[in-house]
């Protein structure tokens, strides 16, 4: 697997390709951009052209969202707060709750480093406090 650390970024070609993956299922979420939109965006991305087994996980990520997203909202909903839905969160925390739930249930990761990652993205793309709500629902998703 290709896991060369690029000095410029201090990210793994995984780290980008999850981070790929939320920012297209955002844009499915925010503009209802369809998986060919999602992919335009992601093939441009240079550093996922340098590893083939990166943008292959980019886009698997992408294909079991798209193709179970509403299962994951219900799985999610049952563990927001009484009286929240998953239409009262941001729509960048639902993208990462959607891609963490996606490579939780569905990939062979292990949901350590999985609910790791979603923290480090809650924690660059959205409010202040979002990482712990993040954290905790992705805790119950795996118990």
């Amino acid at each position: 697997m290709f896991t060369e650390v690029f000095e410029n970024m201090k990210k793994t070609v995984r780290q980008v390709a999850r981070e790929k993956a939320i920012i297209g299922i955002y844009q499915n979420l925010a503009v209802g951009a369809d998986k060919q939109d999602i992919m335009n965006y992601v093939k441009h991305d240079d550093v996922l052209k340098e590893g083939l087994s990166a943008m292959t996980f980019c886009e698997s990520l992408i294909d079991i969202v798209l193709k179970n997203k509403e299962s994951y909202i219900k799985l999610i909903e049952k563990y927001l707060k009484r009286g929240w839905t998953f239409d009262r969160l941001s729509k960048m925390e639902q993208a990462i709750l959607l891609v963490a739930t996606a490579e939780i249930l569905d990939t062979e990761t292990d949901e350590r480093v999985v609910i790791n990652e979603a923290v480090i993205n809650a924690k660059s793309f959205c409010d202040e406090g979002s990482y712990k709500f993040i954290n905790g629902i992705l805790h119950k998703v795996v118990s």
